[in-house]
Protein backbone atom coordinates (compact mmCIF):
# COMPACT_ATOMS: atom_id res chain seq x y z
CA UNK A 1 0.00 0.00 0.00
CA UNK A 2 2.91 2.36 0.73
CA UNK A 3 4.19 1.74 -2.80
CA UNK A 4 0.79 2.64 -4.25
CA UNK A 5 0.64 5.89 -2.27
CA UNK A 6 4.23 6.82 -3.22
CA UNK A 7 3.53 6.07 -6.88
CA UNK A 8 0.32 8.13 -6.83
CA UNK A 9 2.16 11.09 -5.28
CA UNK A 10 4.90 10.83 -7.93
CA UNK A 11 2.32 10.79 -10.70
CA UNK A 12 0.64 13.86 -9.19
CA UNK A 13 4.00 15.65 -9.26
CA UNK A 14 4.32 14.89 -12.97
CA UNK A 15 0.89 16.43 -13.53
CA UNK A 16 2.01 19.67 -11.90
CA UNK A 17 5.02 19.98 -14.23
CA UNK A 18 4.39 21.65 -17.58
CA UNK A 19 4.48 19.30 -20.55
CA UNK A 20 6.99 20.20 -23.24
CA UNK A 21 5.34 18.45 -26.19
CA UNK A 22 1.64 18.01 -25.60
CA UNK A 23 0.28 14.56 -26.42
CA UNK A 24 -3.11 14.86 -24.79
CA UNK A 25 -6.53 13.45 -25.47
CA UNK A 26 -8.61 10.30 -25.46
CA UNK A 27 -7.44 6.85 -26.50
CA UNK A 28 -8.85 3.34 -26.56
CA UNK A 29 -7.38 -0.15 -26.77
CA UNK A 30 -8.62 -3.63 -27.58
CA UNK A 31 -6.48 -6.65 -26.91
CA UNK A 32 -5.86 -9.99 -25.28
CA UNK A 33 -4.72 -10.52 -21.70
CA UNK A 34 -3.35 -13.69 -20.12
CA UNK A 35 -4.26 -13.87 -16.41
CA UNK A 36 -1.79 -16.20 -14.71
CA UNK A 37 -2.34 -17.51 -11.17
CA UNK A 38 -0.81 -20.47 -9.32
CA UNK A 39 -3.43 -22.94 -10.54
CA UNK A 40 -4.55 -21.60 -13.93
CA UNK A 41 -3.82 -19.44 -16.96
CA UNK A 42 -6.97 -17.67 -18.14
CA UNK A 43 -7.44 -15.57 -21.27
CA UNK A 44 -9.58 -12.48 -21.73
CA UNK A 45 -10.51 -9.81 -24.25
CA UNK A 46 -9.60 -6.45 -22.73
CA UNK A 47 -11.03 -3.02 -23.56
CA UNK A 48 -9.55 0.22 -22.23
CA UNK A 49 -10.47 3.84 -22.44
CA UNK A 50 -8.12 6.54 -21.28
CA UNK A 51 -7.29 10.21 -21.30
CA UNK A 52 -3.83 11.78 -21.34
CA UNK A 53 -3.95 14.99 -19.31
CA UNK A 54 -0.40 15.83 -20.37
CA UNK A 55 2.54 14.18 -22.09
CA UNK A 56 3.40 12.49 -18.78
CA UNK A 57 0.13 11.80 -16.92
CA UNK A 58 -3.16 10.13 -17.73
CA UNK A 59 -5.92 7.92 -16.39
CA UNK A 60 -7.61 4.84 -17.80
CA UNK A 61 -10.42 2.40 -17.11
CA UNK A 62 -10.26 -1.22 -18.15
CA UNK A 63 -12.73 -4.05 -18.60
CA UNK A 64 -12.03 -7.70 -19.44
CA UNK A 65 -14.29 -10.62 -20.31
CA UNK A 66 -12.90 -14.16 -20.09
CA UNK A 67 -12.65 -16.19 -23.30
CA UNK A 68 -10.13 -18.95 -22.46
CA UNK A 69 -10.68 -21.14 -19.40
CA UNK A 70 -8.56 -23.96 -18.01
CA UNK A 71 -9.05 -27.35 -16.46
CA UNK A 72 -7.00 -27.86 -13.34
CA UNK A 73 -6.92 -29.90 -10.15
CA UNK A 74 -8.03 -28.17 -6.95
CA UNK A 75 -7.67 -30.18 -3.71
CA UNK A 76 -7.47 -33.40 -5.74
CA UNK A 77 -10.64 -32.68 -7.75
CA UNK A 78 -10.62 -31.88 -11.48
CA UNK A 79 -12.23 -28.48 -12.02
CA UNK A 80 -12.83 -26.02 -14.82
CA UNK A 81 -11.80 -22.43 -13.96
CA UNK A 82 -12.80 -19.36 -15.96
CA UNK A 83 -12.49 -15.61 -15.70
CA UNK A 84 -15.97 -14.10 -15.74
CA UNK A 85 -14.90 -10.44 -15.78
CA UNK A 86 -12.43 -7.94 -14.42
CA UNK A 87 -12.75 -4.14 -14.13
CA UNK A 88 -10.24 -1.55 -13.03
CA UNK A 89 -9.26 2.11 -12.91
CA UNK A 90 -5.68 3.40 -13.08
CA UNK A 91 -3.51 6.49 -12.87
CA UNK A 92 -0.92 6.29 -15.65
CA UNK A 93 2.52 7.92 -15.83
CA UNK A 94 4.38 8.01 -19.16
CA UNK A 95 7.90 8.67 -20.36
CA UNK A 96 8.04 9.35 -24.12
CA UNK A 97 11.16 8.29 -26.04
CA UNK A 98 10.05 9.67 -29.37
CA UNK A 99 6.87 10.49 -31.24
CA UNK A 100 6.56 6.75 -31.94
CA UNK A 101 7.35 5.13 -28.58
CA UNK A 102 6.80 5.53 -24.85
CA UNK A 103 6.94 3.49 -21.67
CA UNK A 104 4.34 3.71 -18.92
CA UNK A 105 3.70 2.76 -15.34
CA UNK A 106 0.27 2.50 -13.81
CA UNK A 107 -1.25 2.08 -10.38
CA UNK A 108 -4.89 1.33 -9.72
CA UNK A 109 -7.62 -0.79 -8.25
CA UNK A 110 -9.36 -3.81 -9.82
CA UNK A 111 -12.33 -6.06 -9.18
CA UNK A 112 -12.30 -9.58 -10.65
CA UNK A 113 -14.84 -12.42 -10.72
CA UNK A 114 -13.75 -16.03 -11.29
CA UNK A 115 -15.97 -19.08 -11.68
CA UNK A 116 -15.03 -22.72 -10.98
CA UNK A 117 -17.09 -25.83 -11.72
CA UNK A 118 -16.54 -29.48 -10.88
CA UNK A 119 -18.86 -32.49 -10.86
CA UNK A 120 -21.92 -30.47 -11.86
CA UNK A 121 -21.41 -27.94 -9.06
CA UNK A 122 -20.19 -24.42 -9.74
CA UNK A 123 -19.14 -21.53 -7.56
CA UNK A 124 -17.96 -18.03 -8.26
CA UNK A 125 -15.90 -15.61 -6.25
CA UNK A 126 -15.09 -11.96 -6.67
CA UNK A 127 -12.44 -9.88 -5.01
CA UNK A 128 -10.88 -6.42 -5.19
CA UNK A 129 -7.17 -5.66 -5.18
CA UNK A 130 -4.51 -3.04 -5.77
CA UNK A 131 -2.85 -3.25 -9.18
CA UNK A 132 0.59 -2.14 -10.35
CA UNK A 133 1.78 -2.35 -13.94
CA UNK A 134 4.26 -1.27 -16.58
CA UNK A 135 4.59 -1.50 -20.33
CA UNK A 136 5.20 0.31 -23.56
CA UNK A 137 3.47 1.68 -26.64
CA UNK A 138 4.77 1.78 -30.20
CA UNK A 139 2.91 3.95 -32.75
CA UNK A 140 3.17 2.91 -36.40
CA UNK A 141 0.93 5.84 -37.41
CA UNK A 142 0.19 9.17 -35.67
CA UNK A 143 -2.96 7.83 -33.98
CA UNK A 144 -2.50 4.02 -34.12
CA UNK A 145 -0.16 1.66 -32.36
CA UNK A 146 0.45 -1.44 -30.30
CA UNK A 147 0.75 -1.83 -26.55
CA UNK A 148 2.53 -4.50 -24.51
CA UNK A 149 1.95 -4.52 -20.76
CA UNK A 150 2.39 -6.37 -17.50
CA UNK A 151 0.14 -5.85 -14.46
CA UNK A 152 0.42 -7.44 -11.02
CA UNK A 153 -2.91 -7.84 -9.21
CA UNK A 154 -2.28 -8.04 -5.46
CA UNK A 155 -4.87 -10.61 -4.35
CA UNK A 156 -4.18 -13.15 -1.55
CA UNK A 157 -3.03 -15.44 -4.39
CA UNK A 158 -1.48 -12.88 -6.72
CA UNK A 159 -2.37 -12.76 -10.39
CA UNK A 160 -0.01 -11.59 -13.13
CA UNK A 161 -1.45 -10.27 -16.39
CA UNK A 162 0.47 -9.96 -19.63
CA UNK A 163 -1.42 -8.21 -22.42
CA UNK A 164 -1.00 -7.07 -25.98
CA UNK A 165 -3.39 -4.56 -27.54
CA UNK A 166 -4.14 -2.33 -30.51
CA UNK A 167 -4.18 1.39 -29.54
CA UNK A 168 -6.26 4.10 -31.21
CA UNK A 169 -5.90 7.79 -30.26
CA UNK A 170 -8.96 9.99 -30.82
Amino acid sequence: MKLAITTAMTLAAFAAAPAFAQDTGFYGTIGYGNYSADDADLGAVQLRGGYNFSEFLGAEVEGAIGIADESTTIAGVSANVELENSYGAYAVGRIPFSEKADVFGRVGYVSTEIKASAGGVSASADDDAAALGLGGNYYFAPNQGFRLGYTHLDYDDSVDVIDVAYVLKF
